[in-house]
């Protein structure tokens, strides 16, 4: 046990060393994903917010993706996003603005004089109309809110409100992070990806727990040492912890990226970002900002 400001505990990596350097980096990672916003014109949304249909096509034999696009577009629908499921081509999601009754008859219509000759029928159709995107959008943003808030209650009551600040930090940095990796990725805004930013959330504040339980622990039992080393001691106990579960969900989110086709497609890729980013924001952000916030003597 150490007691003295001497015994210096001993670890293996200095993490905190770099602290800068990795902070330098998601300065420069950020200011790039704003050049990508404002290049783009922000972000691009799906119908779940802006309202519209997306009609799921099935054709009877394999249909080129182009032509599939260049039907609809014909069609008057020039914004419309196609994307193929599955690796027969025979299977498509067309997702357009438009928000009439009869979407998917204009659809098939503008599909028939693209591609004759290759019969089609609609699978699924799903409808969303323009104030029930304005609520979902509005429902989203005050879901995420509610989630730092308590978050910030939790670590603020279970260890002191420090930490707390700390761990808010990494989850802002977090939610900024995955948006940035959304934006650059080109994936539209969906149920889908808020559902994977929440849940990253949670396995980013998990990750930051352990550490920071460690944390408290070593200052209760280590009176005089400084708490840069000991802040370095906790992350490197942890470290095997981190990199075991880290590595063992993303193998597990990597499947679904493979394997869950297009309509997993969004909240697995999100949320394969985001576990790389909570693992590392738990080790260089939450840490680090704790660490800077003194403590109240």
């Amino acid at each position: 046990m150490l007691t003295t400001a001497t015994d210096a505990p001993k670890y293996r990596f200095d993490f905190l060393k770099y602290r800068y350097f990795w902070l330098v980096v998601s300065i420069i990672y950020f200011a790039v994903g704003a050049a990508a916003y404002y290049a783009k014109g922000g972000f691009s949304y799906h119908i779940d917010f802006t309202g519209g249909a997306q009609v799921r096509i099935a054709f009877d034999k394999p249909a080129n993706i182009g032509d599939v696009r260049k039907s609809i577009s014909a069609g008057g629908w020039k914004d419309a996003v196609i994307q193929s499921v599955g690796t027969s081509n025979r299977s498509f999601l067309i997702t357009v603005s438009s928000q009439e009754p009869d979407t998917e008859v204009h659809i098939i219509s503008a599909l028939h004089a693209g591609i004759p000759g290759n019969s089609m029928r609609v699978e699924n159709i799903q409808l969303v109309g323009a104030e029930a995107g304005k609520d979902t959008a509005r429902n989203a943003v005050i879901a995420v809110l509610i989630s730092l808030v308590v978050l910030l209650l939790y670590i603020g009551l279970r260890f002191e409100f420090r930490f707390g600040l700390g761990a808010i930090v990494a989850l802002v940095h977090d939610i900024l992070a995955v948006m940035v990796f959304v934006l650059l990725a080109g994936e539209p805004i969906s149920l889908h990806v808020l559902a994977s930013i929440l849940a990253v959330l949670g396995y980013s504040m998990n990750d930051t727990v352990v550490i920071f339980a460690r944390i408290r622990e070593n200052l209760v039992k280590s009176k005089g040492v400084s708490e840069y080393d000991l802040f370095n001691l906790s992350i490197n106990q942890t470290l095997r912890r981190t990199l075991l579960t880290s590595i063992a969900t993303a193998l597990s989110v990597l499947a679904i990226v493979v394997l869950g086709g297009e309509t997993l497609r969004g909240l697995s890729v999100v949320m394969l970002a985001g576990i790389i980013v909570g693992t590392y924001s738990s080790i260089y952000i939450a840490s680090s900002a704790t660490l800077v916030i003194k403590p109240k003597n």
